[in-house]
């Protein structure tokens, strides 16, 4: 699949290469950093650091067969693009906490990305069984087994959607499957979108952009 990926100020996502090193470009920056500074280092952080080592594996996903180690890179894809969903999850739900919110933020920052699952009346009080499927059988098979739970079928460009609970034919418990290569191309170009609004909260003194500083301070700093 040889789709071109969106341009970025700080990473040519197409060729690989690094236009603003997170680290440099947060030092050249004055001190005390404003609300909007701390949402540009943010972003040159994820689009580097996240994103960009991300959309490289990909490529070489999809440029590599068996018996290439990259034929087998589709767990270590999971595991960079996974914590996605979380970390814009501690922005986007407005009871996150340092510790112990962290089922729930991924929950806002899934339905965020995957309109399909986010509850009705954006009500996210109640159960959301196959969002909280998703998170335990990937994102936690990844953190504690280094592999997928069972139940999961990882795909490759044959879904119609980045996530697709399907039914079997014995009638037994659902399959969930995921596309990882689509998955990775709709957060690549999901995060600017969550970027604009998180810009459009700061110049507006909303809510958001306080909860991400608060975040953003918070998890910066040792404890």
């Amino acid at each position: 699949m040889c789709t071109r990926f969106r341009d970025s100020k700080f990473i040519d996502f197409n060729k690989g290469h690094v236009i603003a090193d997170p680290m440099d470009f947060a030092a050249r920056i004055r001190r005390p950093l404003t609300v909007a500074d701390k949402i540009d280092v943010f972003e040159c952080s994820v689009e580097v650091w996240q994103l960009g080592v991300a959309v490289e594996i990909l490529k070489e996903i999809e440029r590599h067969e068996t018996p290439s180690i990259w034929s087998h890179s589709a767990f270590g894809l999971i595991a960079v693009v996974f914590s996605y969903f979380e970390m814009i999850g501690k922005t986007l739900n407005p009871r996150s906490a340092r510790n112990g919110t962290a089922g729930q933020d991924f929950i806002y920052g899934f339905c965020d990305v995957n309109h399909e699952y986010r509850p009705a009346n954006d009500d996210y009080s109640g159960d959301l069984p196959d969002v909280k499927a998703f998170r335990d059988r990937i994102r936690n098979g990844m953190y504690h087994l280094a592999g997928i739970k069972s139940g999961v079928c990882i795909r490759r460009s044959t879904l119609k959607k980045d996530f697709e609970v399907l039914k079997t034919s014995s009638g037994n418990a659902p399959l969930y499957s995921m596309d990882i290569h689509r998955v990775t191309r709709t957060i690549v170009n999901h995060f600017p979108c969550f970027m604009a609004r998180l810009r459009q909260s700061e110049s507006e003194s909303g809510e958001m952009a306080k909860k991400f500083a608060k975040f953003f301070d918070t998890f910066r700093k040792a404890q």
